[in-house]
């Protein structure tokens, strides 16, 4: 009887063995990465750097921003050596509309206005790119983020309220408030990504909202917001839907001058979606 037994226990771990070996185990892999090289092209680490990482993101534009989910991480960059630094984020398969770079201040949370830069598919647009994991394509390389500290090395901010009248345009993908020195040239694309004090984590399809925005103690002559459709990939595609217009000449361009450790409050901007003309 007991060797009945010893041979009937056998065959049930035999079975156990043999059902575990036909799961797919892709659920939960060892062996999906996303990989590439970090290049720091400007400025230096603010003394409030707490560290940074690499984040890949499912959706994009997140419905909150302080509170955005992603579905992998770098772990903490080591940034002290090189200009360059090589990556790897241990993932899941799936589709990722946004892998950035965020930088973490001492006495804050991770939030997505902490952007150093972000991924933007190897090509000449300077939107996000989407990266696709797959059992097919487990291991994707090359995903390479230029960043510039400057976007992070604030000393003042800036914050008001946006408005919008009319209906959305319902191909809406993200909206991009950028605080510029000088207003950018639409006959050069590189005007327009020469800010460093920009914000596309406002929300989406509704009557209001609002920004605070940390800016470098400067003046500023040009403060826009721009939509950005699903279809748009260059810069020079971008509709302007709204600006900090002057209080004594409506229709001109605002000029906020701000200090350091100063918060400049109420640059609100207007949107009238029935006067704007869209691709």
């Amino acid at each position: 009887m007991k060797k009945y037994y010893f041979i009937l226990f056998s065959v049930i771990i035999f079975i156990i063995i043999l059902i575990s070996c036909e799961i797919d185990h892709g659920l939960y892999p060892n062996n999906y990465l996303i990989k590439g090289t970090l290049f720091f092209v400007r400025g230096n680490p603010p003394d409030s750097t707490d560290r940074i990482e690499v984040f890949a993101l499912k959706e994009f534009p997140p419905k909150d921003p302080q509170n955005f989910l992603y579905l992998g991480r770098s772990g903490s960059i080591d940034y002290s050596e090189d200009r360059k630094v090589n990556y790897e984020i241990q993932v899941s398969p799936t589709s990722y509309q946004l892998i950035v770079l965020l930088w973490k201040h001492k006495n804050y949370d991770w939030n997505l206005t902490g952007i150093l830069g972000v991924f933007t598919g190897g090509d000449a647009s300077t939107f996000s790119g989407t990266v696709e994991v797959s059992k097919e394509n487990p291991v994707v390389e090359n995903v390479n983020i230029f960043s510039n500290w400057e976007r992070v090395n604030k000393d003042a901010f800036i914050s008001g309220a946006i408005t919008y009248e009319g209906k959305w345009p319902e191909d809406t993908s993200v909206l991009l408030l950028a605080i510029y020195n000088v207003k950018p040239n639409k006959e050069n694309e590189g005007t327009y990504f020469s800010f460093e004090n920009f914000d596309y984590t406002q929300r989406l399809f509704v009557d209001s909202s609002s920004y605070r925005l940390a800016v470098r103690s400067s003046v500023y002559n040009y403060i826009g917001l721009f939509w950005v459709g699903k279809n748009i990939t260059k810069l020079s595609d971008l509709v302007e839907i709204g600006f900090y217009e002057n209080p004594d000449k409506l229709g001109d361009p605002g000029t906020v001058e701000v200090s350091t450790a100063e918060h400049t409050k109420n640059i609100d901007i207007h949107v009238d979606f029935n006067k704007i003309e869209f691709p």
